[in-house]
């Protein structure tokens, strides 16, 4: 027989029996789906984390003693931190051997309800573009452009356009650049330089309708960059703790810890994603499998026809396994989709849940991560449909027309 005829007989007996076969097909969307939507997430949070401690730019950030975890979950979901320092430790970490450079930086948050902010609740984080190494480095063509006092830099997730004018606390801006995004919190910050934060701070009480409270002196966090171990560095972790015990005043936050943080956050509900489609991987599997065992015992009368009309067993054996085959596809194409929406189009949302950064994957990764997903799905359709195709296509044809049943 020729293959128009092999693909016939399979629509036919799909069409047969929708209810069965709706049964494989979501079943194996539940697999598909769970593996799909566990690798994304995975993915995601690693790409987000990747991206966002290149982007901090610093081997170490001092905060205030005890703030370091406030800053951490800053720098992760976003939400707008205030806290302060005296400037003055600037200099004093800047003092030590091993501390190669130094930049100070503010947190502000803008305020909420008031028209003389665009965007409200946002943290605004005021830099020293002089002596700056974390910030102006994430500017895409033009790292080294000098940033005016009204000017800002935004994040992507701020739906702002460079050339735009932003206002907070009464004080104009103008947006100069806008950042790639990396799924990490800082995607909704706003950078301003310090010379004017303080100037927002000064004029807020006349121009906002709330002042703010920040004095020229105070600083709420220093980046810092290590020498290299040739010239008398240290590595991150003996700096963080030269620092921390010589400074009783701060604590050190290394970039590695958001990584700790992340793979902790993102750790309980991976296990429970994977956890699942563990469990639905062999009920999958005996269900294709019982499915089609079934269903060549049903059909023991429609085979025996076929092969005593000159198919061969090859045919039969064919004509089961593409079945399970399109059943699998099918299900692996809903349970794609239905992941891929659901994970990609809430990913704000499972970013704010599981406080970890979510970066979308690039088209090539997007494909490969499914794919994998895909190619499971198919392994397992194929493997439980192999024992009742061979045995269909074993069956003599006597014996399967004389007790087969139509």
């Amino acid at each position: 027989m020729n293959r128009p005829g092999l693909l016939f007989l399979i629509r036919a007996n799909l069409r047969r029996r929708p209810f069965r076969n709706a049964i494989v097909v979501l079943c194996v969307a539940a697999l598909t789906g769970l593996q799909a939507a566990a690798a994304l997430i995975d993915h995601a949070g690693r790409k987000g984390i990747q991206l966002g401690i290149e982007r901090l730019g610093a081997d170490l950030v001092a905060v205030p003693r005890g703030l370091d975890e406030a800053i951490t979950r800053s720098y992760l979901d976003g939400r707008p931190v205030t806290f302060y320092m005296d400037a003055g430790l600037e200099r004093r970490i800047a003092a030590f051997p091993f501390v190669a450079r130094t930049s100070a930086q503010v947190f502000i948050r803008s305020l909420s309800g008031a028209a003389c902010c665009s965007a409200w609740n946002v943290m605004l984080i005021g830099f020293e573009p002089e002596s700056d190494f974390t910030v102006r480095p994430w500017l895409a063509g033009d790292p080294r452009r000098r940033v005016g006092p009204d000017e800002a830099l935004v994040g992507a997730a701020l739906g702002m356009a460079a050339g735009e004018t932003v206002r907070f606390y009464g004080r104009p801006f103008r947006v100069a650049g806008v950042f790639a995004a990396t799924g990490m919190g800082l995607d909704s910050a706003v950078f301003i330089p310090l010379s004017s934060a303080y100037a927002m701070a000064r004029e807020s009480a006349a121009k906002a309708e709330a002042p703010l409270t920040l004095a020229p002196g105070q600083i709420s966090a220093v980046a810092i960059a290590l020498k290299p171990p040739e010239q008398g560095g240290l590595p991150a972790y003996r700096a963080a703790y030269e620092l921390e015990t010589a400074l009783p005043d701060i604590s050190v936050l290394q970039p590695d810890d958001l990584l700790v943080k992340t793979e902790h956050n993102l750790r309980r509900t991976l296990q429970s994603l994977r956890a699942a489609s563990y469990i639905v991987w062999p009920v999958t599997a005996l269900l294709i499998g019982l499915v089609f065992a079934l269903a060549a015992n049903e059909r023991r009368r429609e085979f025996g026809l076929l092969r005593a009309l000159g198919a061969e067993r090859r045919f039969i054996f064919r004509l089961i396994f593409l079945e399970a085959m399109a059943l699998a596809a099918a299900g692996a194409a809903l349970g794609l989709a239905l992941s891929t929406g659901l994970v990609l189009g809430f990913s704000r949302l499972l970013a704010e849940s599981l406080a970890a950064p979510f970066a979308r994957p690039g088209v090539v990764e997007l494909f490969i991560l499914l794919a994998s997903a895909a190619a499971l799905a198919l392994a397992t359709g194929a493997a439980a449909a192999l024992y009742p195709a061979a045995r269909a296509a074993g069956l003599d044809p006597y014996e399967a027309i004389r007790g087969g049943e139509s």
